[in-house]
């Protein structure tokens, strides 16, 4: 790796691991029961979705994981009083999931978090600081989208 690939792979991780302990913290400070980021994931999912009834199927689909994965993390925040799974008539076989006011209390307090973070960040920085930072956050995550659909799989391909 150049020196600057070696700049660019330790700022990634480190801007990751920071923005993610921040996070845990974050949801350590929320009233109710403990949630883990992928679970607040989860939460932000069902919420994104905007429909009363999402179903898991929709659910799995947007977060990228299988049936059984969001089935585990489901269960979970079900148990914790964060979701309700409910089967509707007249097809049983549907599960749609809906938030809770718990859920609710928590989704808006993690959105107040987010909403401080970036407002930090941006003070610190001047007009055309933001717009080089927009723009090249903008093509990084072009970039990763790309290379995600590209392989099915997050992370580089491989060669054969």
């Amino acid at each position: 790796m150049t020196r600057q690939e070696e700049q660019i792979n330790a700022f990634l991780v480190n801007v990751f691991n920071d923005v993610l302990r921040l996070e845990e913290e974050n949801l350590r400070c929320l009233e109710g029961k403990r949630l883990s980021v992928s679970e607040m994931h989860v939460l932000e999912a069902v919420q994104q979705q905007g429909e009363a009834d999402v179903t898991m199927r929709q659910l799995a689909a947007g977060l990228g994981v299988t049936a059984s994965t969001l089935t585990i993390a489901v269960k979970t925040l079900e148990r914790k009083g964060y979701l309700v799974r409910l089967r509707p008539l007249p097809d049983k076989r549907r599960v749609v999931v809906q938030l809770t006011e718990p859920a609710l209390r928590a989704l808006e307090a993690h959105a107040r978090f987010h909403e401080a973070l970036v407002h930090q960040v941006s003070t610190r920085l001047t007009g055309p600081e933001l717009d080089a930072l927009c723009q090249a956050l903008a093509r990084l995550h072009g970039f990763f989208t790309e290379l995600s659909g590209e392989t099915g799989q997050p992370g580089p391909k491989q060669a054969s």
